[in-house]
């Protein structure tokens, strides 16, 4: 009767932990929500940055979605990405409308940046147009710039400070 009763003691503590440690997993799984304010730039400065706005959310195992709007226009651009400790990369587009440096409508941007202390990051933008993620470029043998021709080497700076906005998800 003594071993009866403490062996149902033993199985509800046991369970009761075991209903913890699912309710904590569960709990971590959830993702966090980061608002930012950004800007597009040349590597040496701008004289008139590209800026928007980019709601990201991010989950435990290092992905991330969200959504990119710039400040002239208020379409929701989807973005899709990760993380990996002070590393961040995404992609922002495809897009209906032509996203600035270039890209035209159906380009992205991919982002590639560096975390910063207070929660914002900095790093490379490259513009990707629709030609050459189709693959148009080289099934029709499009020239590529040469490094004299105007603009060829413009490189851009995406820079991201936290809004600290408490904002509703987006869609």
């Amino acid at each position: 009767m003594v071993v009866t009763w403490v062996k149902k003691l033993l199985s509800g503590v046991a369970l009761g932990c075991a209903a913890t440690a699912v309710l904590a997993s569960a709990a971590s799984a959830d993702p966090s929500f980061s608002y930012y304010d950004t800007a597009i730039t040349q590597v040496y400065g701008s004289q008139y940055p590209l800026t928007g706005k980019l709601d990201l959310e991010l989950f435990p195992d290092g992905t991330l979605r969200g959504h990119y709007h710039t400040t002239y226009y208020k379409l929701y651009v989807p973005v899709a990405g990760g993380r990996d400790g002070n590393y961040i990369w995404f992609d922002i587009g495809p897009s209906s409308i032509d996203l600035g440096l270039g890209t035209g409508p159906q380009g992205k941007l991919h982002v590639v940046a560096t975390m910063d202390g207070d929660g914002g990051f900095r790093g490379q933008v490259y513009p990707e147009t629709a030609a050459v993620l189709s693959g148009l470029a080289m099934q029709y043998q499009f020239t590529t710039p040469s490094p004299l021709s105007e603009n060829s080497n413009d490189q851009y700076v995406f820079a991201a400070r936290p809004s600290h906005a408490e904002q509703a998800p987006t869609p």
